[in-house]
């Protein structure tokens, strides 16, 4: 669609140029009318020929620039910028000395070739100048790589949970993690905590980002981006991934809804384990290490290894044994998933 409308544009802007020219040749034997006509019609001919030409060398002009790294492009840019403008001043000097017909012809292949050779020789160089700029190769493609292109904001109930940093390293995540800095004073809040429990969840937060930058292959940036309108931190997390056009992963169930409510796509770990739950039918065999009572004493609870919960009669009494059990149902609560069993040999 696009290349067609190129070609278009090029076409009109041809038509109205050699319509322009043949009213003019026209009009000095009293045949305008005729020579407007033959006019567009040859410039519609030689228009779409030009468009398609042009079309199919910038074509070729964008490959050949799309290989170049960010630091060639910059710096091959700058040098036809100031050799095209040396040529056209030398080029103006050859349309005032040159005959009417041949000036401006000359003044285009010279900047043509100024603007193709300043580049060529800035792009080979494009080192020493980007030194002498006080720049690097490897900057100007970190500036060129926006922290925010495909990233998920993240929340402090995903960093305190855990999971994430596993999830990383399976290699299913490949998004930036986009941390903002009053998550990471929330975190560190915690981490100090007199609280032993809250103190740990915050220090399992801090511990999971330094492992996922180690380890992983994810970038983790650091917003610095102050709301300071706005107090709570939810608040603050859903206007910040609003401005800045990115995903919310989170676990705070009541935040992700006013999120979605508000526009923002919400992401969540408790969501993603509950759909990869394992499926398990009645009568289905599992192993399972009796770890606490049920409500009632008869029964022992224990958990599989996608972490749902099973409740196995008649097994109160046999804490820290793993036991063979017959599944027999199954319910979905708000925490997850949760299968009753009995025992394959009571």
């Amino acid at each position: 669609m696009q290349k067609s409308v190129f070609v278009e544009i090029v076409r009109l802007l041809i038509v109205l140029l050699f319509t322009a020219g043949g009213y003019e040749v026209a009009a000095q034997y009293d045949f305008a009318l005729l020579g407007v006509t033959f006019g567009a019609a040859i410039g519609y001919v030689c228009g779409g020929i030009l468009g398609r030409f042009l079309r199919k060398l910038l074509g070729v002009v964008e490959a050949q620039t799309t290989r170049l790294s960010a630091g060639e492009t910059l710096a091959g840019s700058v040098g036809a910028l100031v050799t095209g403008l040396l040529g056209a001043l030398v080029g103006v000097t050859a349309v005032g000395l040159l005959p009417d017909p041949w000036g401006w012809p000359v003044f285009g292949l010279i900047v043509w070739v100024s603007v193709h050779l300043g580049f060529r020789i800035a792009q080979k160089k494009s080192a020493e100048m980007l030194s002498m700029a006080g720049l690097s190769e490897r900057s100007l493609n970190n500036l060129a790589a926006s922290p925010t292109r495909d990233a998920v904001l993240i929340d402090t109930s995903v960093l305190i949970d855990g999971r994430l940093l596993r999830l990383a390293q399976t290699g299913f995540l490949h998004r930036n993690l986009l941390v903002p800095c009053f998550v990471l004073d929330e975190l560190q809040s915690l981490a100090d905590s007199r609280d032993p429990k809250v103190r740990r969840k915050g220090r399992i937060g801090l511990e999971s980002l330094e492992a996922i930058q180690r380890d992983t292959r994810l970038c983790v940036h650091v917003s610095e981006e102050e709301i300071p309108e706005i107090e709570a931190v939810d608040a603050k997390l859903i206007a910040l991934a609003t401005r800045l056009c990115v995903n919310l992963l989170t676990n705070d169930e009541a935040l992700s809804r006013v999120a979605e409510i508000r526009g923002v796509h919400c992401m969540s770990l408790d969501r993603l384990a509950k759909s990869l739950s394992a499926v398990r039918t009645p009568g289905e065999i599992v192993h399972v290490t009796v770890l606490k009572e049920g409500q009632d004493k008869s029964e022992g609870v224990g958990f599989l290894e996608d972490g749902s919960m099973v409740v196995v009669s008649d097994a109160g009494e046999m804490l820290g044994e793993t036991l063979e059990a017959r599944i027999t149902g199954s319910a979905t609560t708000a925490r997850g998933r949760i299968f009753f069993a009995s025992l394959t040999n009571p």
